[in-house]
């Protein structure tokens, strides 16, 4: 088995044996030009053949692994444990985190048994554009919502980003962090993002507050969206959150796994 760098030949490969990942299909095909183009797209070759994919995406403050697929035919095998020794082997004295489905109990129970722990649960909802009106703005104040802050991850393009005062406050100089208030005090915020890798897909990466404030922010993003002509709107929301709206339709339920790698020894 070897394990090298993604080329453009092996794309056909990787989107053959990735067609029936889920219900639905698979975005392998839609993101792998993207993803080659950054240099960490990875493939496992056994005898010739591609039979495991997978991308690294490296940050300031951590790694993040993503679209780790094997051949239906070489699974149970180990493999993927070995892409994933493949990935950490780059880190160093960072957090490494990745996503996962909360029904895909094979996964979890790998990346478990190779130190990940389970950090939160997400729910991922949906929602049309739609033009709206909406009390809630853009903030400039950082200190304003700092309260409202409960998770130490955001989610950005279906990556799970480190979300410090730093990071905040770099939210805010981007005006896409949103706030609802009532006589000045702030009852909701929401963070959104364009995705980079799907640019028709308005996603909000995080939401919080009292549920009337959240409302007036979802409805505030379905206007933006609706400006943008974006196709779809991703709502991603921390489990323990209580998120009532009748226009949201909710989708899955994610792990957010993740695992601190130590320094290596010289």
């Amino acid at each position: 088995m070897e394990i090298r760098s993604a080329e453009g030949r092996d794309k056909t490969s990787v989107i053959d044996f990735c067609r029936d990942t889920f219900s639905w299909g698979d975005y392998i095909a839609d993101v792998w030009n993207i993803w080659q183009s950054k240099g960490r797209l990875y493939v496992m070759e056994d005898e010739g053949k591609v039979v495991g994919v997978y991308n690294l995406s490296l940050f300031e403050k951590q790694a993040w692994i993503e679209g780790l697929r094997i051949h239906p035919k070489h699974r149970r095998k180990g493999l993927a444990k070995n892409m994933l020794k493949h990935a950490e082997s780059f880190v160093q004295n960072k957090t490494i985190r990745l996503i996962i489905e909360s029904e895909n109990n094979p996964s979890i129970r790998l990346v478990e048994s190779m130190g990940y722990v389970l950090e939160d649960k997400w729910q991922l909802y949906s929602m049309i554009a739609a033009k709206q009106d909406s009390d809630a703005k853009v903030t400039n104040d950082v200190f304003q919502i700092k309260d409202l802050i409960d998770s130490h991850t955001y989610a950005d393009s279906w990556k799970w980003l480190p979300l410090d005062n730093e990071e905040l406050q770099k939210l805010v100089n981007q005006k896409r962090v949103v706030m609802f208030g009532d006589n000045g005090k702030p009852l909701a915020i929401g963070i959104w993002n364009r995705s980079r890798d799907f640019p028709q897909v308005f996603q909000v990466g995080y939401l919080n507050g009292a549920n009337d404030g959240m409302r007036c922010i979802l409805r505030y993003i379905q206007n933006k969206a609706y400006d943008l002509n974006c196709e779809r709107i991703q709502i991603f929301v921390k489990d323990n959150t209580s998120l009532n709206a009748d226009f949201l339709d909710k989708r899955s339920l994610f792990y957010l796994m993740r695992k601190d790698m130590p320094r290596k020894n010289l």
